[in-house]
């Protein structure tokens, strides 16, 4: 799938772990730019990627402290 550049809503869900609703609650909302052919709509994977990419949240030093000293007692 990922060759494809192009796909369908379906193909979107399965490429991100996302639910067909949601992605259909952020397409209908415009956080997801999508191309309407007719009754078709697909949506570039690049878009998905950047969008996806733009949802990342950013760890702060706090989360660093906790990780490091969870992660010494988990690895104990």
């Amino acid at each position: 799938m990922t060759s494809k550049r192009y796909t369908n809503i379906k193909e979107v869900s399965e490429y991100t772990s996302l639910p067909v609703k949601s992605l259909y609650e952020l397409a209908g909302l415009g956080k997801i730019p999508s191309i309407k052919i007719g009754r078709r709509v697909l949506f570039d994977l690049q878009d998905i990627d950047k969008m996806m990419e733009s949802m990342k949240r950013t760890c702060n030093k706090e989360e660093e402290i906790a990780n490091k000293i969870l992660g010494g007692i988990h690895g104990n």
